[in-house]
């Protein structure tokens, strides 16, 4: 069976829902996974009833991933908290994520390490998400004591999405709100990943360099669509961005990782590099890109993604993009099984499938090939992979955000071109801009007309009749 492995990546998919909706026990799960190991060896030789074996397998196997994610260490925080407590406890630890600062406040996850309440003290670990109203200076692996009540996350939702839901998918599931500065104290020192601090500090470094050469607005989209910080972005663009479908590339994601692989790899055939070596320093260069973006969700996938795709090439296997979509997704899934709840994770997926599996048919169906004019022709074709992405995407977008944009296809085919020239820009302003005025004067320049234009086609497609409705 060719695609054996994408097909039990499936099966893993499904045993991973199956128990976020029912409440089977983990050692009945367990148990039904040693008979079917059993069974499986019995049956080795006969293919048929092996291979059915193996599907149930790779569902079990889902099922206890989830579940084990689901079981915390015995001196996690969260067991050291009632419900509807209004204790005031004290936490050590250190910041475990670059501070998000606004105008409101601060908020930051802290990582602890002590907590301690009543004049008593314990160990701990765990995540706590703090939210800090009023402007805080902060930055990751700061050690701190801080003091106030903790709370379980509230279970609003919006749609489909439960905030608490959310959260514990990123393995939180307390919060702290800090109303006064008396309620921080800083201890002194660093702690976390020197890697992730050096990251960091580059990052800034960069988002400097962008700052120096750029007003505020092209300076904040560049910033999300280069190093991955949208805090900087005002809401009507975002807003516009999601009616006309084309918000993707403000996030840093596949496209953007798919980039820097591309320029990578091109640099390096330039340069004379071998292949073997040309692969994989073009592997480094990704997980150093995913490091200085943060190391989000949506970076982390396409990072995986391009890797295994780039493994394959590397082995000289041939691509199967089926099985190589099932490789990026079982790593993501065994690490952490509830992303597949995620939306982001489901929508970049969806698009890839949607393009994998659907334009080559109705490329075939239309007879694309055929044609003669080949700028007709690559038009058609970029409508096309617009069509066949928006549709693997489109009932996901629906059901979670209530809104159908089928102005997508016409934006993505003006505005993606668009984003690969100011994101090329961008990269070429970080790298050069930080010891040549010149050239950086030049890529700025050429980056902000790009912008602007991009804003202004953006806001054109979305006052077309129809382009978007919310349901």
């Amino acid at each position: 069976m060719k695609r054996l492995f994408a097909a039990s990546s499936v099966f893993y998919c499904l045993g991973i829902i199956l128990v976020s909706l029912t409440r089977v026990s983990f050692w009945l799960i367990l148990g039904l996974g040693i008979i079917i190991i059993t069974a499986a060896c019995l049956s080795f030789r006969n293919n048929r009833i092996f291979i059915v074996l193996v599907f149930l397998l790779a569902l079990l196997v889902g099922a206890l991933s989830l579940k084990n994610s689901y079981m915390r260490l015995k001196f996690h925080i969260s067991n050291f908290v009632p419900y509807n407590d209004n204790t005031i406890y004290s936490l050590s630890g250190f910041v475990d994520s670059q501070p998000v600062m606004e105008q409101a406040g601060t908020s930051f996850v802290f990582r602890a390490q002590e907590i301690q309440a009543n004049n008593l003290k314990w160990a701990c670990c765990g995540k706590v998400l703090v939210k800090v109203d009023f402007p805080q200076d902060l930055s990751y692996a700061d050690r701190l004591m801080l003091s106030g009540i903790l709370r379980r996350p509230s279970g609003f939702s919006s749609g489909s999405r439960s905030y608490r839901n959310y959260l514990s998918g990123q393995g939180i599931y307390l919060t702290m709100r800090i109303k006064n500065s008396l309620q921080i104290k800083r201890e002194g020192g660093k702690s976390g990943s020197k890697l992730i601090i050096f990251s960091l500090w580059l990052r800034a470094k960069l988002k400097q360099v962008i700052r120096r050469n750029l007003p505020d607005l092209p300076a904040g989209i560049l910033s999300a669509m280069v190093l991955g910080d949208k805090n900087s972005i005002p809401w009507l663009v975002n807003n516009y961005m999601v009616k006309s479908g084309t918000v993707h590339i403000l996030v840093v994601s596949g496209f953007n990782v798919g980039i820097v692989a591309f320029a990578g790899n091109l640099l390096l055939k330039i340069m004379r590099i071998r292949r073997r070596q040309r692969i994989l320093l073009t592997i480094i260069c990704l997980l150093f890109y995913c490091l200085i973006t943060g190391a989000s969700n949506p970076v982390i996938r396409a990072t995986v993604m391009g890797i295994v795709f780039l493994l394959a090439y590397l082995l000289q296997r041939e691509v199967d993009i089926y099985n190589c979509l099932a490789c990026a997704a079982l790593f993501i899934l065994i690490v952490k099984p509830g992303q597949l709840f995620d939306i982001g994770f489901q929508l970049s997926f969806s698009s890839v499938l949607g393009i994998s599996c659907l334009y080559p048919r109705i490329k075939s169906f239309l007879r694309l090939g055929n044609c003669k004019f080949r700028a007709l022709r690559f038009i058609c074709e970029g409508c096309l992979v617009s069509f066949c992405a928006w549709l693997g995407t489109m009932l996901i977008i629906a059901y979670n955000f209530h809104i159908i944009s089928p102005v997508t296809i016409l934006a993505n085919i003006l505005i993606v071109p668009l984003a690969t020239l100011i994101t090329l820009c961008g990269f070429s302003l970080v790298l050069c801009g930080s010891f040549s005025p010149f050239l950086g004067g030049i890529f700025s320049t050429t980056a902000a007309m790009f912008i602007t234009l991009l804003l202004n086609i953006n806001a054109a497609v979305i006052k077309i009749p129809f382009a978007y409705f919310y349901f």
